[in-house]
């Protein structure tokens, strides 16, 4: 007794039709709506390029660090002078006759050293301001990399889906005609055509997340959210060649934290060095001139204006300000210190997680592209072949399709965290790292086209 319900299958075949129609629908003139994405090759430099103009968050972080530069001129320099006008009574007579009016003018000078301090203080905090600049900009530059490298991964792996997808329709329409030549089961239409669902639905979610990965590339880059986005060129597994305590070193000297956290140990050591400076008293200078206007005596020397060089000196007398002072600049400078120590700790974590989970993703790609993928490739092509000839039935062929599809995706995927990982690498040193690429073959026949 045959098992064959003809109106399931048309159920099946009518559904299918309905949820590709849904899942993809087509424009006014009849062709797929098109996503916001073109075929123009991306290119990783250029978007860093682009990134480092645009990105709002890096522009302000070059402007604040240009406003911090314009502090330390005014940091050093001298208060304004005090100049002033005094317009004199009538009976005030000296003995070169009546004052008229006094002209004069007054600088305060800081005690020798204070300035200096000063400007030492606004450089170091001037050099701060250029070490956020660069954990900034190497943020930004993370981030686009990372954004790229999720991009290259989803366009792949939708390649990927999409070649299955393909394949899968073709084995449905084999299973349709045996069905119908009365040489098939409708159970392998049912399946050919369920597992064509599950790949449409797998599209769909594919094409949604690159729709998030172009926003976010968009708002990087200070885009329209809107703007198409190309596809992003295959990248190459660079090869470090820098062993880890190199890395370290390096770090050392270029990290950013580091930079910055010993800016602000300097900018405390002088900010000490100023507190105590303030026990010492600062100089005012000033200048007066008198005009005397003719008196009644017959003195050469009668009429004759007169001048004077006032000096003055503040006291420093009350200790509630200056002991605290003192204290708080002290406080203040272990507490920079342990901020330095623990850049330094967390330079060295990030670094070793970084390098560690580099080799590791590295090694995870060289076994998919050296053994899982070509297996499961094989094993595809086999049952492809087999099921054609009628010597394979639908489910190991539907096995043998998910398990190269899986592959290819876990490729992509630990092909992308590698990636990332090595990004993320240079971030936690704080510059470029020269790696030589590594040949890398193709995992699929649709990578590259």
């Amino acid at each position: 007794m045959s098992d064959r319900k003809p109106g399931v299958g048309i159920a099946l075949s009518v559904g299918l039709v309905a949820l590709s129609s849904f899942l993809f629908p087509a424009t006014s003139g009849g062709e797929e709506t098109v996503l916001t994405s073109d075929t123009t090759p991306l290119s990783l430099e250029e978007l860093l390029g682009e990134a480092k103009r645009r990105n709002p968050t890096l522009r302000a972080a070059q402007e604040q660090w240009r406003a911090a530069r314009l502090r330390v001129p005014q940091a050093s320099a001298l208060p304004d002078p005090m100049v002033g006008y005094m317009v004199m009574g009538k009976m005030l007579e000296t003995s070169l006759g009546p004052q008229k009016n006094i002209f004069e003018a007054e600088q305060m000078v800081p005690f020798p050293g204070k300035l200096w301090e000063k400007r030492q203080i606004a450089g170091a905090e001037a050099q701060a301001s250029k070490a956020k600049l660069q954990m900034t900009e190497r943020d930004v530059m993370l981030k686009v990399s990372e954004t790229y490298y999720d991009l290259y991964a989803t366009d792949a792996v939708l390649g990927a889906v999409e070649e299955i997808d393909e394949a899968l329709k073709k084995f449905e329409g084999i299973a349709q005609a045996r069905y119908a030549a009365q040489g098939g089961s409708q159970r392998d239409v049912a399946k050919a055509q369920a597992e064509v669902s599950d790949v449409l639905q797998r599209l769909l979610m594919l094409r949604q997340q690159r729709e998030t990965v172009a926003a976010m590339l968009n708002a990087l880059l200070d885009r329209d959210p809107h703007t198409p986005v190309g596809r992003a060129e295959q990248p190459e597994l660079p090869m470090l060649s820098q062993t880890l305590e190199e890395l370290l070193a390096m770090a050392e000297k270029k990290r950013p934290e580091l930079g910055e956290a010993s800016a602000m140990v300097k900018r405390e050591k002088h900010a000490n060095t100023l507190a105590k400076l303030e026990y010492l008293p600062d100089v005012s200078v000033g200048f007066q001139y008198n005009r005397i206007g003719a008196g009644t005596t017959t003195m050469a020397n009668d009429g004759r204006d007169a001048w004077m060089v006032p000096l003055k000196i503040n006291v420093p007398l009350w200790q509630n300000r200056l002991i605290p002072g003192v204290l708080e600049a002290k406080h203040n400078l272990r507490t920079s210190q342990a901020k330095l120590a623990q850049a330094e700790n967390l330079t060295e974590y990030e670094v070793k997680d970084a390098y560690y989970r580099f080799t590791a993703a590295k090694q995870i790609v060289e076994v998919y592209q050296n053994a899982l993928i070509p297996e499961a490739e094989l094993a595809f092509q086999s049952d492809q072949a087999g099921y054609e000839a009628g010597r394979v039935d639908v489910l190991n062929l539907i096995d043998s399709e998910r398990v190269y599809l899986n592959a290819q995706v876990a490729y992509y995927q630990a092909l992308a965290e590698a990636l990332k990982s090595f990004a993320t690498l240079e971030r936690s040193v704080g510059t470029e790292l020269q790696a030589a690429s590594s040949q890398q073959p193709a995992a699929t026949s649709h990578e590259g086209s």
